[in-house]
């Protein structure tokens, strides 16, 4: 009797930022043997020319580890170091959104001006030229949009879990540009709306750090002289 094989799996790749260049699409289907892990396709990947290295993975929008094992029609994304769903408001107390619109400070004192909130405090992240001694004519950000906004509202809910106290009464607003910003343009506002002072101001101070540090976003700086891409945090978990 003929040796029976497993049937190889389909699974959807998206790639990001400096990856995208790498290829011709930046979406695309591929094969991996049965019981593949991210590690197993990463490897196939990098045979076919892609450099991977120093990249982190998603799959099905949240981050994966190495040995996370793949099944039969996942989206598996490739994530740069990230450079730290449109309008989509999670929940009474969370705003998160990845939007090619310009930002709005309003837009965040109407969400977080309650009655029962005595302080707001706010963060809005502007695009800063020169930087690192050359002059910026424009960032352009590119984002992994349906993943950020999962991980926005992710953070949001640890904030509130960190600084909302017995009863989590933590109100966040997170919004985060996509698209060709110029100098002094806002690419990133943070708020918090909070019964207290001191929690107001201490959860915006975290999440200007973790949202940085996790969200997948790209920026890519365009310079008098050329382009380069912005240095992003690399985590412990990359491939």
């Amino acid at each position: 009797m003929a040796a029976m094989t497993s049937t190889p799996l389909t699974v959807q790749v998206l790639l990001f930022a400096h990856l995208s260049r790498q290829v011709p699409q930046p979406e695309f289907s591929v094969q991996v043997p049965a019981g593949s892990t991210v590690r197993d396709l990463a490897q196939q990947l990098e045979g076919r020319g892609l450099d991977l290295s120093g990249c982190m993975a998603a799959v099905n929008e949240s981050y994966a580890t190495p040995d996370t094992p793949l099944q039969a029609g996942d989206e598996v994304a490739f994530l740069p170091p990230v450079a730290g769903g449109s309008g989509e408001q999670a929940g009474e107390l969370t705003s998160a959104q990845v939007t090619a619109d310009p930002l709005s400070l309003q837009a965040a004192e109407q969400f977080l001006v309650r009655p029962r909130y005595g302080a707001q405090s706010y963060f809005v992240g502007t695009v800063r030229s020169p930087n690192r001694g050359q002059t910026v004519t424009l960032i352009e950000y590119e984002a992994y949009v349906s993943m950020a906004e999962r991980v926005l509202r992710d953070v949001a809910a640890q904030a509130r879990e960190r600084f909302g106290g017995e009863d989590g009464d933590l109100a966040v607003y997170l919004a985060h540009r996509t698209g060709r910003l110029h100098p002094a343009e806002a690419s990133i506002v943070i708020g918090v709306g909070s019964p207290h002072r001191r929690a107001a101001l201490e959860a915006v101070d975290w999440l200007i750090e973790h949202v940085k540090a996790v969200i997948p976003v790209w920026k890519l700086e365009e310079l008098e002289d050329g382009q380069r891409w912005v240095e992003g945090v690399r985590p412990a978990q990359t491939l």
